[in-house]
């Protein structure tokens, strides 16, 4: 007996069929009383030829993994370590943000606070170099990784690159940043933050 129609929207724990009729396959489950049931949100999809019933989820999920490029917004610096809301990753823009940590660089004669590097309020391009019981380590230690877009940290101007360093274009105090080569290239930072749909 078939319950949800080839195609229909099922919820977890949702019976989908008889184990007669197909056995589960991809995201689907048997329960004790030979029912397939629906383990995610998603379409059922019926391989007649393999007498298996799939569930596609109707969303991909989010996934962070190592060496993915992501851009992010720092929301805050201790002195070796700093908090970022990752926004995009792999230039696909991410619906909820998560939270990570750029960590500190090693290895000898490394020195300087991460407050000489970047700066609160800034947009930087990182690298993911570790995923550890939900904690998400950044590097920005690369050439093409840094500051993309520096805030002012007095009154939150946009920095502008000169020959100098970084200007605030407001009241022109000027900051020292790692940026990146492209640094302020806006073309360049919406590319990051495209929303594609499916």
């Amino acid at each position: 007996m078939v319950f949800v129609k080839d195609g229909g929207v099922v919820a977890p724990g949702e019976p989908i069929c008889v184990q007669e009729e197909f056995d589960p396959g991809e995201n689907s489950v048997l329960d004790k009383s030979g029912v397939v049931a629906s383990r995610i949100l998603g379409k059922v999809f019926y391989d007649r030829a393999r007498r298996r019933v799939d569930v596609k989820p109707l969303r991909r999920p989010e996934v962070i993994g190592i060496n993915d490029q992501v851009l992010a917004h720092v929301k805050g610096i201790q002195d070796k370590i700093a908090i970022v809301s990752i926004l995009s990753v792999n230039g696909r823009a991410l619906k909820h943000p998560r939270t990570a940590v750029i960590i500190p660089r090693r290895g000898r004669g490394v020195k300087g606070e991460m407050k000489d590097l970047i700066g609160v309020g800034d947009l930087v391009v990182a690298q993911v170099v570790t995923s550890f019981m939900g904690v998400i380590g950044l590097s920005i230690w690369r050439p093409n990784l840094g500051v993309v877009l520096g805030v002012c940290s007095k009154c939150s101007g946009i920095l502008t690159k000169s020959r100098g360093g970084l200007v605030c274009s407001r009241c022109g105090d000027k900051h020292k940043r790692k940026i990146v080569p492209y640094y302020g290239n806006l073309e360049q930072l919406t590319s990051m933050l495209e929303v594609r749909t499916g």
